[in-house]
């Protein structure tokens, strides 16, 4: 679970879904972006927006507006990142360059490598977004 999806405790609140009062030791779930819902609520099936997946309340997450699952907002938020660093685990250059290229992720470009401090076989690759390598290469 995302730490905003974590059972808390609130003090008056009210459910989105059904607005029923939470009392102050009655466990709900806080959803970002959606506000917080009662324990039988939050275990309601809803569609993610994105791939159309029947998920649980209490799983998905709001990004601008709509109802995304896991899967989908780590994707949603991907694409609106600047720059991606991912760890690469090689024994040597010619084994990094093909993990590099198999799994760049897609709408990036392959910025840089460096080895990690204090390590001798895990790799920094750093990615790029296309049209900002772009507009900052032209």
């Amino acid at each position: 679970m995302m730490p905003g999806h974590l059972s808390k405790s609130v003090d008056k609140a009210e459910c989105k879904v059904c607005g029923k009062p939470i009392a102050g030791n009655t466990p709900s779930y806080y959803i970002t972006g959606f506000g917080t819902v009662c324990m039988p609520c939050s275990s309601k099936h809803v569609k993610c927006d994105g791939c159309g997946s029947d998920v649980r309340l209490m799983t998905i997450t709001v990004l601008r507006g709509r109802k995304l699952c896991l899967l989908c907002y780590k994707n949603e938020r991907e694409r609106g990142e600047k720059r991606i660093v991912k760890e690469v685990i090689a024994s040597n250059l010619d084994v990094l360059i093909e993990e590099i290229l198999a799994n760049m992720p897609e709408g990036f470009k392959f910025v840089g490598v460096r080895l990690k401090p204090s390590s001798k076989n895990t790799w920094q690759v750093e990615y790029e977004r296309e049209d900002i390598f772009e507009m900052r290469c032209s």
